[in-house]
């Protein structure tokens, strides 16, 4: 995981094509919660996907990937939030297959004035 630590760019062995992104926002707490499906084309051997996150929390259980044309659902065997460069690191145990993926991923977070990210006004 420390090789994607630093980098300015996310690696391109895992190309986003669709966010499917549900919000539950509470105004008076000033909290969400989400979940996200991404469509992502696997385009080399890899056991991680990167992207981009800052100020979330992963709901315990909820990450996911499966391949459109395997019926096994994985689950990460890490899972690293990089706050210093904005990242979530998962780790799989076994190679993703190549092709077309759904990841599937429940997170929370607080509504803040950081002007980043889903935040208040």
């Amino acid at each position: 995981m420390e090789q994607f630590k630093g980098q300015p760019r996310l690696p391109k062995f895992a190309v986003p094509k669709r966010y499917d992104l549900r919000l539950k926002p509470d105004l008076s707490a000033c909290k969400f919660a989400g979940s996200v499906a991404v469509d992502l084309d696997i385009i080399a051997a890899t056991k991680f996907i990167v992207l981009n996150a800052a100020d979330l929390s992963l709901v315990t259980g909820s990450v996911s990937f499966a391949n459109r044309g395997f019926s096994k659902v994985l689950e990460p065997s890490k899972i690293d939030l990089v706050e210093a460069d904005e990242i979530l690191v998962l780790e799989f145990s076994e190679t993703l297959p190549i092709g077309i993926g759904v990841l599937r991923i429940g997170f929370e977070g607080t509504l803040n004035d950081k002007m980043k990210g889903f935040y208040r006004r």
